[in-house]
This record gives C-alpha cells, structure tokens and sequence, in this order.
C-alpha cells in the first residue's frame, strides 16, 4: 500500500513539475529551451511514480477485502525518506532565487545526509564542502549562471 501511494505522490510531483516547467520562455532561435529538462525529470517521474503504483496496486486489494494496513514508525520513517528527494527539488524550486543555489545545496545535503542518520560534524561538513565543489564547478568551469541569493548582496 506505501508503494502504491509514494507512486501517486510521484505522479502528483511530476505533473506539477512538468506543469511549472511549461511556463519557462522559450528560444525562437532553437527548438529547445530552458523547459526542456525540468519537462524530461516530470515525465520521468510520472512514468516511475505509474509504474510504482500498478506494480503495487494489489495492495487495495487486500485491503478492500478488510485487511487493514498499517505501517510502523520504521515504515512510516521510511516512506518519507523516500519522499525527501522530491521535496528537496521543490525546496530548491522555490528558495533558490532567494537564499541561493550555494546555500539550497548545502541545506539539502545537510538534511538529507541527517535524514540518513549521519553524524552531525560529518553532514554539515560534507554539505558544505559538496555544496562549495559544485557551486564552483558550475559557474567558474562550466560557465552556468547559478543564482546567488543572500550572498550575492554582500558579494
């Protein structure tokens, strides 16, 4: 039954992905443009969040016959964990004009890496070292423009 409702939620995430990404400008110099991307990582969350749910749609059945499902906290703890990917883009949707690509990445790693049980000096230290190595490699050596946020003012 999680499986069958962690495929929903994907298929919800996917669609409101792919719906935001629609609304990026397009190019009319290329027939590509800014929404390319995001609208492949929505498609591709909705096909895996369909092929989740049918490959556990069983699962109602069970409990339409009047097995009740429950889930432990372990179970419970383990379904949002496979959520907090998918919040973390969101996340990153939302805050990175604000607080920055640099300080979105290093919140999301943080979180994640404690999310996972990691010891507290290793999360913050790996997030913040990761966050700074791909913050650098993307606008120093790929040339990407990633937003700067908070730290753009005192930059």
């Amino acid at each position: 039954m999680k499986d069958f409702l962690l495929g929903l939620a994907f298929i919800v995430a996917g669609a409101i992905v792919y719906v935001v990404a629609q609304g990026f400008p397009t190019m009319s110099s290329l027939q590509y443009g800014p929404s390319l991307f995001p609208s492949l990582i929505g498609g591709g969350f909705m096909l895996g969040g369909l092929v989740l749910a049918i490959g556990h749609i069983g699962a109602l059945k069970g409990v339409a016959h009047g097995i009740t499902w429950r889930m432990d906290r372990e179970q419970l703890r383990n379904m949002l964990l496979s959520l907090l990917p998918a919040l973390a883009i969101v996340f990153y949707i939302l805050a990175s004009d604000w607080l920055g690509a640099l300080l979105c990445l290093a919140a999301i790693m943080f979180v994640l890496m404690l999310a996972r049980r990691t010891p507290l000096w290793i999360a913050l230290g790996v997030s913040i070292v990761a966050a700074l190595v791909i913050d650098l490699a993307f606008s120093r050596y790929l040339l990407i423009p990633l937003p700067e946020g908070l730290l753009g003012v005192w930059g």
